[in-house]
């Protein structure tokens, strides 16, 4: 006949809390604040390789925010390039100087003279482009929302409407000149319509709901003719001089404590309101669930 201890039960359930207990409190004396908080949960010695996961995880999170924004980048650059060449042929490879230019360059100047006249005309576009900005950010901080959208909106159209158009009419002359016999002939009242349809339809796909992929595209081809503007309208040395001197301006613009930029982002962020403009935007990375395989 067996005898059961009726304390004996009682008794380990009564030491199993107390040496939990003194087991975490060993744990959460010897080891260092940084192993017990990882992420937002509890890890330990025991657990390094969920640390490396984690590690790789972030590392996996942030190479997919660059690769989203060198996508576009990538496209945008390709795409120039084959604009610009499959347009240097019609055109003739003659660059119509752009009349807001301060000196133009004449095949005569020797290259310090070339270099003076691109420096002046680049310094002037970005002094030009700096008030610009100045003023947009005093238009958003005292709230002009409506004179904002309506110079952006006319930017937009002008862009899309008038300079997309020539470069479409020059693309259309290439692909006639070419001998493509299944590019149907286009009269100038359809050719007019589409062009507007087409910048109408730019102006509401960035300014206001759309698809994000729309938007993307609308944004990429809005690069493209930017860059072939530059292209055509203005010469060599003066192209190469403005470049360098918005990508300084840029980092003026951003870095600076007095930056304009950096002024106009600080001020969104305090207020919690998007900057109207025409601003890429890709999709977040998704980030893929953690499984454990516990063996």
């Amino acid at each position: 006949m067996q005898h059961a201890d009726p304390g004996s039960d009682d008794d380990t359930r009564s030491l199993l809390p107390v040496n939990t207990e003194s087991l975490r409190e060993t744990n959460s004396n010897t080891l260092p604040q940084s192993l017990l908080q990882s992420s937002g949960r509890r890890t330990d010695v025991s657990e390094p390789a969920d640390v490396d996961y984690e590690i790789e995880e972030e590392l996996a999170y942030s190479a997919a925010h660059v690769t989203s924004v060198l996508k576009p980048v990538s496209i945008t650059m390709f795409l120039v390039v084959l604009i610009v060449k499959a347009t240097s042929d019609q055109l003739g490879g003659v660059v119509v100087q752009s009349p807001y230019l301060v000196y133009r360059e004449v095949d005569t100047d020797d290259t310090g003279t070339r270099a003076v006249k691109a420096l002046v005309n680049a310094l002037v576009i970005v002094m030009a482009v700096l008030c610009f900005t100045v003023a947009f950010f005093f238009l958003y901080k005292y709230r002009c929302t409506r004179i904002l959208y309506c110079w952006l909106g006319f930017s937009v159209a002008s862009l899309l409407g008038f300079s997309g158009g020539a470069l479409s009419y020059t693309l259309l002359l290439k692909a006639a000149d070419s001998g493509i016999s299944w590019l149907p002939a286009v009269d100038m009242y359809s050719f007019t319509m589409a062009q507007y349809n087409f910048a109408v339809m730019g102006i509401a796909v960035v300014f206001w709901r759309s698809p994000l992929v729309a938007k993307q595209v609308y944004l990429v081809l809005s690069s493209c003719i930017m860059a072939w503007v530059l292209s055509r309208f203005f010469p060599e040395w003066t192209m190469w001089a403005l470049l360098w001197g918005l990508a300084c301006y840029d980092v003026f613009a951003v870095l600076a404590p007095c930056g304009p930029l950096k002024a106009l982002v600080e001020l969104s962020q305090e207020r919690g309101d998007a900057i109207p403009g025409l601003i890429y935007e890709a999709a977040p990375p998704e980030r893929q669930p953690y499984v454990r395989f516990d063996d």
